[in-house]
């Protein structure tokens, strides 16, 4: 009887134990970017991404959100897995909470369905990197050979890390995913931007091409006293992709 006893009183403390984990919950912390935006920049226009914040960083009590134009601060409280973010976005004029559930210690849940209309929450994933960093790292960044224009077919040119070698001219980028330059172009292209050696910086339009080639295409001059409406002119480069 005492040895049933005593096995009785550790299942006993064991499930306790389990209980107790459990409804305190994962405690997050750090910067997460939502992978979930990555998994689809392969296969879509940016522009035709939609998403309520593309990296969160965890506080005390508060959290910080960036969607590429503007960053915020949310207050949060925290029920087991679920951290609930205090008036995180407006709808028909009424600011509504957000819950944001946690999976494990280094990835969670956002529960934005309402606002970005997707038909599954957005999965973010602890990073070490910042989101334009991975966002670049999976649709841009590598090694690349010149097929277009004629003059300068097979030149190497590499991309890494917002940084440019071998292409004429240029020698830093920038991905636009969110905010004024996604209205730029009307043409149904992404939008990236080429800077110089002097600091001028130019908008150019870009797709996947067929064969692991990148396309970027020059854009019409800006309309006076509008914001956007420029259109694609003329193929500028053709690069097609020689490694990782």
């Amino acid at each position: 009887m005492i040895a049933l006893n005593r096995i009785f009183l550790t299942v006993s403390c064991m499930t306790l134990f389990s209980c107790s984990k459990g409804d305190s919950g994962y405690k997050l912390s750090g910067t997460f970017i939502n992978t979930s935006y990555l998994e689809q920049s392969k296969i879509k226009l940016l522009q035709n991404i939609s998403f309520y914040s593309t990296e969160i960083t965890f506080e005390k009590d508060s959290i910080l959100f960036s969607n590429g134009f503007e960053t915020g601060k949310l207050a949060y409280s925290q029920k087991g897995n679920q951290y609930i973010l205090k008036e995180a976005y407006q709808n028909n004029g009424i600011l509504k909470n957000m819950v944001l559930e946690a999976t494990s210690d280094t990835t969670f849940m956002l529960h934005d369905t309402e606002y970005t209309t997707a038909s599954t929450p957005s999965v973010f994933t602890k990073s070490n990197t910042t989101f334009e960093s991975a966002l670049a790292k999976k649709v841009i960044d590598g090694s690349y050979e010149l097929l277009y224009p004629e003059r300068l077919k097979n030149t190497p040119v590499t991309f890494s890390a917002f940084t440019i070698t071998g292409l004429p001219d240029y020698n830093r980028y920038n991905l636009c995913y969110s905010g004024d330059c996604m209205q730029m172009i009307t043409d149904t292209i992404n939008s990236i931007s080429l800077s110089r050696p002097d600091g001028h910086t130019a908008i150019f339009g870009w797709q996947n091409g067929p064969k692991q080639t990148i396309e970027l295409y020059r854009i019409s001059d800006p309309i006076p006293d509008s914001k956007g409406g420029q259109r694609i002119t003329q193929k500028a480069f053709i690069l097609k992709k020689t490694g990782k």
